[in-house]
């Protein structure tokens, strides 16, 4: 792919490039023949776009998967172009690594110069110059655009070879970059299933917005989430489609949902009841360990909201509750025998202060009395005292 260096300079009224395969777009889709079927023409010439290509055309070749032989496009590159330099070249297009190792590095300069691929010329470049250390940032590089561009070619549509039916509507693919990424998807393209000879494929109990996001996953290995994305639909497709990492990042982006919603105030323990035994069923484990926990935690709250939920749960889901609550029942039993302790004990502390005599005592000052002594003093207040 490529992106037209003018793009930010096309005035106003002219046309503004987007995204191309190269500056050969439109060969592949092909032309019609005379009597109106879509295909390429024999032996079209490319030495006007490029130095590296010779001809494209249809003609009978070996499948390599296959080992059959079958109408295929050939493209006939110059001359100069040798296999295993062209190899290396195949393989930066596809990951954005080369080999520091390689030994015909001029020869894969020379390729790129021919194929305008400038960023692999200059990774040779770094190694010949020995500081092959800057080729990580060009690789870095490489795979923000090859992401940006495969996204774009997802949702345009550009060269898809298959559409998958889903229940609201459809959404186009590209069979080569699905095979690569999932292993269900290269069954079922590349074995003996019906979809492997058709371009339609049907996906039902599926939506639109979840199928997007596994092809956006599947196409870049990130994981994005929009508006109208059922996150537990999505975590059954994926799992469904044997995509263990995106069930992971699907879980991850909603239990992060269900605690910022707790952190507003917002009650989500209905959700996490609905989303416990679905997420043990289809294998989303993390999520599973979060919801007991969250019903764990707050178990008098959810037993007191949703009681009949609680007793319908599964067997094993109920013993987990009893062991695991908080607080547990020996917690309960300890804290209701130390209430019934507490009141006892102030009970019998009220009585006790009640059968207790009221003592009033009664002090003189010795500056009103200066004939008597100290002793008669304390004399009168004992007397006092006892007499009271």
């Amino acid at each position: 792919f490529d992106i037209c260096e003018s793009a930010e300079e096309a005035g106003p009224g002219q046309r503004k490039p987007c995204l191309r395969a190269s500056t050969s777009d439109g060969i592949l889709r092909g032309d019609r023949y005379e009597n109106g079927e879509r295909g390429l023409r024999r032996g079209r010439n490319l030495s006007s776009w490029s130095r590296a290509f010779t001809s494209i055309q249809e003609e009978m070749a070996e499948d390599p998967l296959t080992y059959k032989s079958k109408l295929m496009v050939v493209v006939k590159m110059d001359a100069s172009i040798q296999p295993g330099p062209f190899r290396a070249v195949l393989k930066y297009l596809y990951t954005g690594e080369l080999d520091e190792n390689e030994r015909d590095l001029m020869h894969i300069a020379h390729i790129a110069e021919l194929l305008e691929v400038f960023d692999l010329r200059m990774m040779v470049a770094n190694i010949l110059n020995n500081e092959a250390f800057m080729n990580q940032e060009i690789t870095k590089a490489f795979h923000v655009r090859r992401t940006n561009r495969v996204k774009e070619c997802l949702a345009k549509g550009t060269f898809s070879d298959v559409t998958f039916v889903l229940d609201d509507g459809a959404i186009s693919a590209h069979k080569p970059l699905l095979i690569s990424s999932c292993d269900w998807m290269a069954a079922m393209f590349g074995g003996p299933f019906v979809e492997s000879s058709t371009n339609e494929v049907a996906l039902p109990h599926t939506s639109k917005s979840c199928m997007r996001a596994v092809l956006e996953y599947l196409y870049t290995g990130q994981f994005s989430s929009s508006p109208d994305l059922d996150d537990m639909k999505l975590i059954i497709l994926a799992n469904r489609l044997c995509l263990p990492h995106l069930v992971a990042l699907t879980e991850q982006y909603t239990v992060t949902g269900l605690m910022e919603a707790a952190q507003m105030m917002v009650d989500i323990d209905g959700d996490v009841l609905v989303f416990l035994e679905l997420a043990q069923f289809h294998c989303a484990y993390q999520l599973a360990d979060w919801c007991l926990h969250h019903i764990c935690t707050n178990y008098n709250n959810v037993c007191r909201k949703f009681p009949r939920d609680m007793k319908a749960m599964s067997g094993e889901n109920q013993e987990y509750f009893e062991k695991h609550r908080w607080p547990p029942v020996w917690y309960l039993k300890e804290e209701d025998h130390y209430q019934r302790a507490k009141k006892e004990r102030e009970k019998e502390d009220y009585l006790h202060l009640k059968r207790q005599p009221k003592r009033r005592w009664l002090f003189w000052n010795a500056s009103s009395s200066p004939s008597s002594s100290p002793s008669s003093s304390a004399a009168t207040a004992s007397s006092s005292s006892s007499s009271s």
